[in-house]
C-alpha cells in the first residue's frame, strides 16, 4: 500500500502524468484533497469530465463542455473568442481558481478572472470541477471552487504522432498536432493547435463580422532520476487576437459596430520535482511556476490600452502516509506585478504596482471503512490585507445501505480585492478604490452518492448555502466623480441551491449523462432588500449520450439555460436598469467514422435549433453552426 501511494505521489508531481491516473483510476479526485483520494471518500461535491466524453462531443473549447456539469452557468459575451465567464454557485467570474496543468491561470491583468474564450478542447484529457469554498486548500482566488484541467500525455513507451484538420461554418478552421515520445525513464510531448473564424456580428445594429484568432503551443515531459525522484515539467503558451465592437454612448447605450480588436498573450510554466523516502511514507515535492498575461486593446487611439501581470510562486508540499492517515504540509509564496499602460487624459492610467503572500496550509485526511473525513486550515499573509485564516472541514460516512454514501463540508474562504478594482483606471468610466477590504465566505453543503454494485449508474445530489461578507460591487456610481469605481456592499449576499448529477451506462456502447441545478443567489441593495445578482439563472438543466458503434459514434447534448437577469446602463443621466435575458435551449449533435486505424472522420452541428438568445444583454450568439474534420494518427 506504500508503494502504491509513493508511486501516485510521484506522478502528481506533474498534472500532465495525471492523466494516466485518471485514465486508470476514473474515481479518483486530484483536486479534493492535497494528496488523491476516492471520489466516494470526498466530503465535496465534486465533477469529472473525461477524454471519452470530451472526443465524443467534438467540442472546440472547454467552456462548452463546462456546460453540462452541475452549479456552473457559462456566460459569452457574443461569438467564437469574446471574453467567456464562469460562475460557480452563484458566485462572481473571480472567485473562482483555473488550474491548468498546476498552473494558476487566472489573469491577474484582466480583474483575477480566467477567460475561457482561448481554452481550447483538443488538448484536453480530464476536467475536475470541485465546488465550495476552497481557501485552505488552494487559497484566495478559490472562494467558490476550482477548476483543474489537465492535458494530455502520452506514456506509452515509443513514439506517437497525430494531426487534426477542421473546417466549418463563419468560415472556421482548425489546425494542429501532437508529438509524443517515451521510454521506461521519461517523457516528452509537443502540441500546438490554432483556430481562427471570420466571425459573426454581436450588436443588434450594422454587419459587421468580428473574426478570431487563436494559436497554442505547449511542450510536457517527465524524467525519472530514480524511483524515488522525478523531475517534471510544461510551459504552454496562448497568443489569440480578438474583433470586438463599441458601445454606443450617447443613444442606445447598446454595442455598435466598431474595428476594434484585442492582442492578448498568456505565458504557463512549471518546473518541479517529488522525492519519495521512508519506504513511499514521506512525499516531498518543490514547485516554480509562473503566470505571465499581456493584454492590448486598440480603440484608435494613438496609444493602446495595455495591462500586464506576472505570477511568481514558490511551492513546496510534504505528504506523510501512517495507514488511514495523512498529513500533508504546503507552503505557498506568491509575488505578483502589475503593469497598466494608456493614454494620458482624464487623469493618469500608467501605474506599475506589485504585491506578495505568504500562505502555509496544512490538511489531516482520515481514510476508514465507514468514515472519510479531512480538516484543513491556512494562514495569509499579503503585503497589502490583513492576515486570513481560512479553513474546510469534510466528511463522509457509507451508510448502512451500501450503495448510499452521505457527504458534508464547512468552510470559511477569502477574495482579495483585483489590481483591477483597487487602482483601475480606464478613461471617464471607472477608476479604482484602492481602500477596498477582502470578501469574505462562509458556506456548507450535505449531499449523497449512490452507485449500484455493478457500477453502471452513478448519481449524486448535494443541497448548499452560502454566506458572501464585503461583496465587491464593480459598477457603482459615484456621483461627485461622475463615474463608475468599486465598493464593498453593507450586508450580506446569499447562495442556496441544489444540485443533481447522474451518469448510467446503459449498455456497453451507450452512455447518459445528465444534470439539474438550482440557484438562488441575492444581494442586499441600498434599501436592504435582497436583490437577484445578474447572469445567474435560477435554473439550468444538461442532458447528453454517446452511442457507439464498431466503428462509429454519435453524441447529442441538450443544454437548458433557464431565465436570467442582466444590467443595462442607458446613456446618462438615465439610471441603470436591471433586465431579463430569455431562457434557451441549446442543441448539438456530434458523429464520428473510423476509416481506417490511422483515419478518422468527425462532424457536428452546434445551437443545431438555431435558437436565438443573449448570455450577456446586447451581445447577440451565433445561430446554426457545422463543422467538419478529419484525425490522422500514426
Amino acid at each position: 500500500m506504500q508503494i502504491q501511494r509513493a508511486a501516485i505521489a510521484l506522478l502528481l508531481t506533474l498534472p500532465v502524468t495525471q492523466t494516466l491516473l485518471a485514465s486508470d483510476l476514473p474515481t479518483v479526485s486530484t483536486t479534493a484533497s492535497r494528496t488523491p483520494v476516492a471520489i466516494e471518500d470526498t466530503g465535496s461535491a465534486i465533477s469529472i469530465i473525461g477524454r471519452e466524453r470530451i472526443e465524443a462531443s467534438s467540442a472546440t473549447t472547454v467552456a462548452e463542455l463546462l456546460r453540462s456539469i452541475p452549479g456552473l452557468h457559462v456566460n459569452q459575451q457574443g461569438s467564437r473568442g469574446a471574453v467567456t465567464q464562469l460562475r460557480v454557485r452563484g458566485a462572481e467570474a473571480n472567485q473562482v481558481l483555473v488550474l491548468i496543468d498546476g498552473v494558476e491561470a487566472n489573469d491577474i491583468a484582466q480583474g483575477g478572472e480566467f477567460n475561457f474564450a482561448h481554452l481550447s478542447a483538443q488538448q484536453v484529457q480530464r476536467i475536475e470541477v470541485l465546488r465550495g469554498p476552497q481557501s485552505a486548500l488552494w487559497g484566495s482566488d478559490a472562494l467558490a471552487g476550482v477548476v483543474n484541467i489537465i492535458t494530455r500525455s502520452d506514456q506509452a513507451p515509443g513514439t506517437k504522432f497525430d494531426m487534426h484538420l477542421e473546417a466549418g461554418s463563419f468560415g472556421a478552421t482548425q489546425a494542429g498536432f501532437n508529438v509524443a515520445a517515451a521510454s521506461d525513464k521519461g517523457r516528452i510531448q509537443l502540441y500546438a493547435n490554432h483556430q481562427g473564424t471570420d466571425g459573426t456580428n454581436i450588436s443588434t445594429s450594422g454587419g459587421e463580422e468580428d473574426g478570431y484568432k487563436n494559436t497554442t503551443v505547449a511542450i510536457n515531459g517527465d524524467y525519472a532520476v530514480s524511483d524515488n525522484l522525478v523531475f517534471t515539467g510544461n510551459v504552454r503558451r496562448t497568443s489569440s487576437n480578438v474583433e470586438f465592437d463599441g458601445t454606443d454612448f450617447a443613444v442606445t447605450g447598446l454595442p455598435v459596430d466598431a474595428d476594434n480588436e484585442t492582442e492578448a498573450d498568456q505565458l504557463y510554466f512549471r518546473l518541479g520535482t517529488t522525492y519519495v523516502s521512508l519506504d513511499g511514507r514521506l512525499s516531498q515535492r518543490l514547485a516554480f511556476a509562473r503566470t505571465d498575461t499581456d493584454n492590448e486593446n486598440d480603440t484608435g487611439n494613438p496609444i493602446a490600452d495595455q495591462t500586464r501581470s506576472t505570477l511568481d510562486q514558490w511551492q513546496y508540499q510534504a505528504d506523510l502516509f501512517l495507514g488511514q492517515h495523512t498529513l500533508s504540509f504546503v507552503a505557498d509564496h506568491e509575488s505578483i506585478d502589475y503593469v497598466q499602460r494608456g493614454p494620458v487624459g482624464f487623469g493618469d492610467p500608467n501605474q506599475d504596482l506589485d504585491t506578495k503572500t505568504l500562505g502555509p496550509a496544512v490538511e489531516y485526511r482520515f481514510s476508514g471503512d465507514l468514515w472519510d473525513f479531512s480538516v484543513s486550515g491556512r494562514h495569509e499573509s499579503n503585503d497589502d490585507f490583513d492576515d486570513a485564516n481560512t479553513y474546510r472541514l469534510t466528511a463522509a460516512w457509507q451508510t448502512p445501505v451500501e450503495p448510499v454514501r452521505l457527504f458534508a463540508a464547512y468552510g470559511r474562504a477569502v477574495k482579495n480585492p483585483t489590481f483591477t478594482e483597487r487602482f483601475g483606471f480606464f478613461k471617464k468610466l471607472f477608476i479604482g478604490n484602492p481602500d477596498l477590504e477582502p470578501e469574505q465566505s462562509k458556506g456548507w453543503e450535505l449531499g449523497l452518492r449512490f452507485s449500484d454494485n455493478e457500477d453502471r449508474f452513478r448519481t449524486s445530489a448535494s443541497y448548499f448555502e452560502t454566506v458572501l461578507e464585503n461583496e465587491i460591487n464593480g459598477f457603482v456610481f459615484d456621483a461627485v466623480a461622475g463615474n463608475f469605481t468599486a465598493a464593498n456592499i453593507d450586508g450580506e449576499s446569499n447562495r442556496a441551491g441544489f444540485e443533481l448529477e447522474s451518469e448510467w451506462q446503459v449498455s456497453e456502447q451507450f452512455v447518459l449523462h445528465g444534470s439539474y441545478t438550482y440557484i438562488d443567489s441575492t444581494s442586499e441593495n441600498a434599501a436592504g432588500r435582497d436583490t437577484d445578482e445578474v447572469r445567474r439563472p435560477t435554473h439550468t438543466t444538461s442532458l447528453n449520450g454517446h452511442y457507439q458503434w464498431d466503428k462509429a459514434g454519435i453524441y447529442v447534448g441538450v443544454d437548458f439555460n433557464g431565465e436570467q437577469t442582466d444590467v443595462f446602463f442607458p446613456p446618462f443621466p438615465t439610471p441603470q436598469q436591471v433586465v431579463t435575458l430569455d431562457s434557451y435551449t441549446l442543441l448539438n449533435i456530434a458523429g464520428h467514422y473510423q476509416l481506417s486505424e490511422h483515419v478518422r472522420l468527425n462532424a457536428r452541428l452546434e445551437n443545431a435549433l438555431n435558437e436565438d438568445f443573449e448570455e450577456v444583454f446586447g451581445y447577440e450568439t451565433p445561430g446554426f453552426t457545422a463543422h467538419a474534420g478529419v484525425k490522422l494518427t500514426w
